[in-house]
């Protein structure tokens, strides 16, 4: 049997609660994309460790789920 790091929609709001960003765990995956963009808005100081913390999932070598993926590259096009 062959086991895969997976990075899915749970462990991206885990990362993304864990610098600060105002989510909820019961939030979708379009939800969390949509408040994170008008936090980084209002917010744009908090930008530098939004990318950084996107940074670090991609360079696990995990498995990122495609809806996952795209969320994390509209924000570091940000």
């Amino acid at each position: 049997m062959m086991i895969v790091d997976l990075i899915d929609e749970v462990d991206f709001k885990e990362k993304m609660l864990g610098i600060g960003a105002p989510l909820k765990d019961c939030q979708t995956l379009a939800e969390v994309s949509e408040v994170l963009i008008a936090w980084l808005d209002e917010n744009p100081e908090h930008l530098p460790k939004v990318k950084s913390a996107c940074e670090e999932l991609e360079a696990t070598g995990a498995t990122i789920l495609p809806d996952v993926h795209d969320v994390i590259k509209q924000l570091l096009q940000k």
